[in-house]
């Protein structure tokens, strides 16, 4: 019990460390300003700022969120980078309101799995064959969403840049005490980069392998006879 306790406790820090990351996969290299998005503020009063409204003929930032209102299945894997902490490896798969990750820790393979039609959600450990019932309360949605609360902000759009081979929108602002730069994916609205600066240090989240796939519905559920405690 006490080994479950303690990776009960590791699942709520790890999420807690990628949702503070994402309140805001790429190779993180420097912002590039090639001509093509000049900084500018959000009021939609740039020239040929990529805001929609100059001479440039780039699509807005409002177009480009636009392109991932639309998913609805995504799998990637989220690296996470904090200052003092080795950098976390987490995989998500996403698909309606059902979501999974996977994580190692303390030498235990972790599945945390939600489903919000259901209302429940579940903490298993295949190599134990026990999965935890959690309080759905605490179930978090999946990070990559934030991104598209980015028009709320007094937001900057840096320029545009390439990472991991996509090329990206660079968006700055500020929430919550901290400076958000993420890097949004132009073609899906989805990010590849996010990082954001605090007076601890910089957070830096990178998504990976991003796929759109249709994801089969038996990775959202239990397998047979696991056996199920409450916590």
């Amino acid at each position: 019990m006490k080994k479950i306790i303690s990776l009960l406790l590791v699942l709520v820090v790890v999420l807690g460390c990628v949702g503070l990351a994402a309140c805001n996969g790429g190779d993180g290299g420097a912002v590039v300003d090639d001509g093509v998005a000049e900084p500018t503020n959000g009021n939609g009063n740039g020239d040929g700022n990529g805001d929609g409204n100059g001479n440039g003929g780039e699509e807005s930032l409002a177009d480009i969120l636009g392109h991932g209102t639309g998913i609805d299945s995504v799998s990637y894997v989220m690296e996470t980078t904090a200052p003092g902490m080795p950098t976390m490896t987490v995989e998500m798969w996403m698909e309606g309101n059902k979501f999974r990750t996977e994580m190692d820790e303390q030498g235990q393979h972790m599945i945390y799995l939600a489903n919000y039609d259901t209302g429940k959600a579940y903490m298993y450990m295949p190599d134990d064959n026990i999965a935890i019932q959690i309080d759905f309360g605490q179930v978090s949605p999946p990070d990559y969403e934030d991104v598209q609360n980015i028009p709320a902000y007094d937001y900057t759009i840096i320029g545009t840049d390439t990472e991991d081979g996509k090329v990206c929108l660079v968006v700055e602002y500020s929430a919550a005490g901290a400076t958000v730069k993420s890097w949004i994916w132009k073609e899906h609205g989805f990010p590849v980069r996010m990082e954001t600066t605090t007076a601890e240090g910089t957070i830096i989240v990178v998504f990976k392998d991003i796929d759109f796939s249709d994801i089969p519905d038996d990775m959202f559920e239990l397998p047979a006879g696991v056996q199920i405690m409450e916590f």
